[in-house]
């Protein structure tokens, strides 16, 4: 069985872009007397944090995927399609083979291809192949999902890995919870700049799960990620923990509350993103004492 769509990046709100919004940090200049090393460490922890906060996003949106693709071959359960079905079919990439169509047969596996370059509506291009195995309806108490990946780029850059996703439940009335475990990631951004992934978050619905519309959806994003450089990048490793959960509102394009706890080397530093209002800043609180501004895009 074979068929199109074209992914919907207008749901900014579902769950996968809980973790989406990219830091670019646009830090004030500050006057400090401290050593250029101490400077030039500071400078890596924001870097890893820009990392984690990109490479995060480039898998979260695997689920949105997977979700998308499963509601188009029947395969999604009991969920409100509205969330997962807005389709343009403008263009005619990716494809879809499920295994079986037959609704007693499982395990199921789907295979979207999106051959060399497939654009979507909202500006994202994808190539490569996902494999995405389900042991029941996505929607289902208790299904598990593994996604996996063979010469995938996202924008352009190529990722890899492994995506299980379990602990899945869903109603009308609180919504979805999931939880994303990413496994042996790699996140090619150049030849000189290749950085390795893995993290374990849970994806919480806390608003909006029995209305009708999508607009009003609230989710919320706790757990940990650990980051290496295989090439290039910042020497050493880092590791990175929710100290508050993030929220993240339909209606507001960035991750308003919430704070992440980054330790690289010797140093920590906090990110938080304030306290429920829809804004494009945080701020970065580095080893207890250095505090910058950061602005999210």
């Amino acid at each position: 069985m074979k068929s199109y769509f074209s992914t919907n990046r207008v749901l900014a709100g579902t769950i996968a872009v809980v973790a989406v919004a990219t830091l670019f940090f646009a830090c004030k200049k500050e006057v400090t007397t401290d050593a250029v090393t101490n400077n030039e460490n500071d400078n890596n922890t924001l870097v890893v944090a820009s990392h984690e906060t990109q490479v995060q996003g480039m898998y979260s949106d695997l689920f949105e995927t997977a979700a998308i693709a499963a509601v188009d071959q029947n395969v999604a359960g009991n969920v409100r399609k509205a969330d997962y079905a807005d389709y343009a079919n403008v263009t005619g990439c990716p494809s879809i083979l499920i295994s079986s169509a037959d609704p007693t047969v499982w395990p199921k596996q789907l295979v979207i291809d999106y051959g060399d370059a497939c654009r979507d509506n909202y500006g994202v291009t994808r190539s490569g192949k996902v494999y995405i195995n389900f042991t029941g309806f996505l929607f289902s108490n208790g299904t598990r999902v593994e996604i996996t990946l063979e010469g995938y780029k996202y924008n352009g850059i190529p990722v890899a890995g492994k995506n299980v996703i379990s602990g899945i439940s869903y109603n009308t009335i609180t919504g979805v919870k999931y939880t994303s475990e990413i496994t042996d990631g790699r996140v090619s951004y150049a030849d000189t700049l290749i950085v390795g992934y893995a993290s374990k978050k849970t994806v919480t619905q806390t608003a909006g799960g029995g209305t009708p519309t999508p607009n009003d959806n609230v989710y919320s994003l706790e757990g940990n990620a650990a980051i290496t450089y295989v090439k290039g990048g910042p020497a050493g490793s880092a590791t990175i923990t929710t100290q508050s959960p993030l929220i993240k509102a339909t209606a507001c394009k960035w991750v308003s509350q919430g704070k992440l706890l980054v330790a690289y080397n010797s140093l920590s530093a906090v990110i938080d993103y304030g306290n429920g209002v829809c804004d494009d800043k945080a701020t970065i609180t580095i080893n207890g004492d250095k505090v910058r501004e950061v602005t999210l895009k």
